[in-house]
């Protein structure tokens, strides 16, 4: 996961956040957030997703 923030003209309120999350070898579309909540449910999310992957499959193709 990564997590791409910026306030837009420097101001709290104006939060700007991009998130690449990927589990294994496929890329997930980018998720973007302007606010502190949907970030946190985006990383729970991803999270979980992680945690209840009993399928492990290899981060690296190949």
């Amino acid at each position: 996961m990564v997590l791409r923030a910026w306030l837009e003209g420097g101001r709290p309120d104006r939060l700007r956040v991009r998130i690449l999350s990927s589990i294994g070898p496929d890329q997930s579309p980018p998720l973007a957030a302007t606010s502190p909540e949907e970030v946190h449910a985006a990383v729970q999310n991803w999270l979980e997703q992680l945690w209840s992957g009993n399928d492990d499959v290899p981060v690296t193709p190949g």
